[in-house]
C-alpha cells in the first residue's frame, strides 16, 4: 500500500543550459484542491516539474481513476521579471491574457500544447475565474484525467532570437584600421562598422548581425573582434571571445536603416 505516479508535468526552456525551467510557482484552485483529496491525488513540487501520485490501495487503482474523467486546473506564477526577454513567444497583450495548456485538445507528442514548443496558439485572454486566485496567472493547466493520460508532459518554451550589436565604445577600439566581427562556427555574419550617435550624444561604431541568434544561458557561439582582415582570412585578434547579450537589455535599437519591429541586443564593448 502507497502511492504511484499517476503523471508529471515538466518545465522546460531552450534558454537554460540543462533545458530546465525553474521560475514558476504552481497553485491549486479550491476545486481541484477538494478533487484531489476526495479522489487521494497527492501532490509533490521538484524544481523543474510537479507530480502527481496516487493511492495505490487496490488493484488496478490508476484505471479506476481515470475512469471518473476528472478535470484538474494548476494555475502557474511566473517569478523571473526577465521571463520574456528570454522568451521566443510572441504575447502582445501580456496584462490582458494568460497561456492555456491542456490535454484535451490537439497537442504534440508528449506536450500540453499545439506545438514542440509554445506559440502564440496557447495565449488566450484571461478570465478571471473564482475568489481564491486574485492575481492574473502566467498560465493555467488544465489536466484531464482520462484513460489515455501519459506518465509525463512537458510545457516547453523556446530561447528568443534577437539581432545582436557590438558597440565599439573606447578611444582604442575606435583606433582600430580594419575592425571586424568574425564567427568561429563561420554561421553568422555582421555587417558594419557604422557610426552612430548613442542617446547620450556620445558617438561609436556599431556591428550588427546579418540575423537573428539565439540567446542563452550559456555561449552557443564564439565571436571574436578582429583588426585588419586580409587575403587568407588573416588578422589580428583583439578580443579572441565576445561577451554575450544581458538579457536585461532587449531593445529595439534605433540604428539608421535596421528594421525597428524586430528586437535587439546591444553589447557595449570598451
Amino acid at each position: 500500500m502507497g502511492f504511484d505516479l499517476l503523471t508529471e508535468i515538466y518545465f522546460r526552456h531552450g534558454f537554460f543550459a540543462d533545458n530546465c525551467l525553474r521560475d514558476i510557482r504552481v497553485l491549486i484552485p479550491q476545486d481541484t484542491a477538494l478533487d484531489m483529496r476526495r479522489y487521494e491525488i497527492l501532490f509533490r513540487r521538484m524544481p523543474d516539474r510537479f507530480v502527481l501520485l496516487f493511492n495505490n490501495s487496490s488493484a488496478d487503482q490508476r484505471g479506476v481513476l481515470l475512469q471518473e474523467r476528472l478535470t484538474l486546473t494548476f494555475d502557474l506564477q511566473l517569478l523571473d521579471p526577465f521571463f520574456y526577454n528570454y522568451t521566443g513567444l510572441s504575447q502582445t497583450d501580456i496584462p490582458g491574457s494568460i497561456l492555456l495548456f491542456s490535454n484535451a485538445d490537439v497537442h504534440a507528442p508528449g506536450k500540453l500544447h499545439a506545438q514542440d514548443v509554445v506559440t502564440a496558439s496557447e495565449v488566450v485572454a484571461f478570465e478571471h475565474q473564482g475568489a481564491v486566485i486574485s492575481a492574473r496567472p502566467f498560465g493555467r493547466i488544465i489536466l484531464q484525467l482520462t484513460p489515455d493520460l501519459s506518465n509525463g508532459y512537458e510545457i516547453s518554451f523556446a530561447a528568443r532570437a534577437t539581432r545582436w550589436c557590438y558597440y565599439l565604445m573606447s578611444a582604442n577600439l575606435a583606433a582600430l584600421s580594419e575592425p571586424a566581427i568574425i564567427d568561429t562556427s563561420s554561421n553568422f555574419h555582421f555587417t558594419g562598422p557604422q557610426a552612430v550617435t548613442l542617446p547620450d550624444g556620445a558617438r561609436a561604431s556599431v556591428f550588427v548581425s546579418e540575423e537573428t541568434i539565439a540567446l542563452a544561458q550559456r555561449p552557443l557561439h564564439t565571436f571574436q573582434l578582429v583588426d585588419s582582415v586580409g587575403i587568407g582570412g588573416l588578422h589580428r585578434t583583439v578580443i579572441p571571445a565576445l561577451p554575450s547579450p544581458d538579457i536585461q537589455t532587449i531593445s529595439a535599437a534605433g540604428i539608421p536603416g535596421y528594421d525597428r519591429t524586430q528586437a535587439y541586443s546591444e553589447i557595449f564593448l570598451y
